[in-house]
């Protein structure tokens, strides 16, 4: 097996220290642009590649990014990714992708990738506690999150205003003669399921309304089919059935048509997030467009600032969202 190529390797090759190699490796370290591009060019011709570990180990900046995500077989996640993995490298950083798996512990997770000595984490999954926050701030790896919101601000965050994209939909309901209305939410124990059940109690008791029924999935489609069959089985004469995510909205229409029931005729069906597939299908949904693009580069934007002045009071931005019009409500 032939012998790993180090730093020593390359300080002789192209005549400079040691120390000049790791500032040539180095973003934004005090190195002139020849002087860069003459080592970058003799690693390359050696095969050398920087141990970011080993640099992490030494207290330099690794360039790792820990980015914890939900299940990437759902829409929305694997969209967020995609925008997250694109800014992240674009910034050059990365990413080191933690698929957040049921039964996942969010704290061991981190742990994990913080033995990695990333520079920072982001986390757009599982349940987020004080102590998660502490974690992080300890070991000096700042932490951003997506779509949920610590109290107190313990933690810079990005999420989208749920409450405003809750209330467009209601409005549109109600609108189009619309009164009994249900709600499929998804887990429990999510910051977004939670604020979007209460944008749309808050928005139907402003027009004098109340949910007429309401279950719960999980997120997935399958979900929206099974718990949007309960929905429509009920014998509750629903015209609306507002879900906290496009998936579970178009299990629910897949769900009506296996019953000849006819959307938006008869029942109204949206979603939130405006996810690529939701313009797909046989009933194309009207939904609240979740603005992943610009909550990635938001999320990009924090961590950059705490990394560069790890004292500054935390902040959460809310980005905005906008009601997608469709065939479905």
């Amino acid at each position: 097996m032939p012998m790993r190529v180090t730093a020593d390797d390359v300080a002789r090759a192209a005549g400079v220290s040691r120390a000049m190699v790791s500032r040539a490796f180095t973003p934004g370290a005090s190195v002139s642009a020849k002087k860069r591009e003459h080592v970058l060019a003799v690693a390359q011709a050696l095969g050398y590649r920087p141990n970011l570990i080993a640099r992490g180990l030494t207290g330099q900046r690794t360039g790792l990014i820990a980015v914890v995500v939900g299940e990437i077989s759902r829409p929305y996640e694997a969209w967020l990714l995609e925008h997250l993995a694109q800014a992240l490298s674009a910034h050059g950083y990365q990413p080191l992708l933690l698929p957040m798996f049921k039964d996942a512990s969010l704290m061991e997770m981190l742990d994990h990738a913080l033995a990695y000595q990333v520079d920072g984490a982001i986390v757009a999954a599982g349940s987020v506690s004080r102590e998660v926050a502490d974690r992080c701030r300890a070991s000096g790896a700042p932490l951003v999150l997506i779509g949920r919101v610590l109290e107190k601000s313990e933690a810079d965050a990005v999420c989208c205003d749920n409450s405003k994209g809750m209330r467009l939909l209601v409005d549109r309901l109600v609108q189009q003669g619309r009164q009994r209305i249900a709600w499929l939410g998804g887990t429990l124990d999510t910051f977004s399921d939670q604020e979007r059940r209460l944008g749309v109690e808050q928005a139907l008791t402003h027009h004098g309304l109340a949910l007429t029924a309401q279950r719960r999935g999980d997120f997935s489609l399958h979900s929206g089919v099974e718990e949007g069959g309960r929905l429509l089985d009920a014998g509750l004469m629903l015209d609306g059935i507002i879900c906290a995510n496009d998936a579970m909205a178009l299990g629910v229409v897949e769900a009506a048509a296996q019953r000849g029931i006819k959307v938006p005729d008869e029942v109204a069906i949206t979603g939130f997030d405006d996810v690529p597939g939701a313009a797909w299908g046989r009933c194309p949904l009207t939904t609240v467009r979740n603005p992943v693009r610009e909550t990635a580069l938001a999320a990009l934007r924090l961590l950059d600032a705490r990394l560069q002045t790890p004292a500054r009071a935390t902040q959460v931005i809310r980005v905005g969202v906008t009601l997608v019009e469709r065939a479905s409500a």
